[in-house]
């Protein structure tokens, strides 16, 4: 009886082989297509990032500028006509550019005095 065991070893180790084997290959198909796709993914995410951040650095130069104009305007304690005009058109201008970003509005808003505030 044991003699009969003994012959059915080499069968089950050749189908065991078999079985590992093709699950490896499934395993190695699965992980190089993934890998591929994540690859794609990668480069389309990275095109983006690069381009809301020259979007951002833009933005940041306009607001400086703002800022500047805003502070030269102050610095005698008195703004000119001209000055406000300027300062008035530049934030226009960089709302119609970049409307949809609502923290460059706030910003803008918290740099300028409010209606109430300017003329008491």
């Amino acid at each position: 009886m044991f003699l009969l065991n003994v012959g059915f070893l080499p069968d089950f180790e050749e189908i065991t082989r078999t079985i590992s084997g093709k699950v490896l290959h499934g395993m190695n198909v699965f992980f190089v297509n993934a890998s591929i796709f994540l690859k794609v993914i990668e480069k389309f995410l990275f095109k983006k990032i690069q381009r809301h951040e020259k979007q951002k650095t833009f933005i940041d130069m306009q607001l400086n500028s703002i800022r500047n104009m805003v502070s030269k305007g102050l610095s005698d304690d008195e703004i000119s006509t001209s000055e406000f005009e300027n300062i008035v058109s530049q934030t226009r201008k960089q709302n119609e550019t970049y409307r949809s970003f609502e923290e460059v509005d706030f910003e803008i808003d918290m740099m300028l005095p409010k209606k109430s505030e300017s003329f008491i």
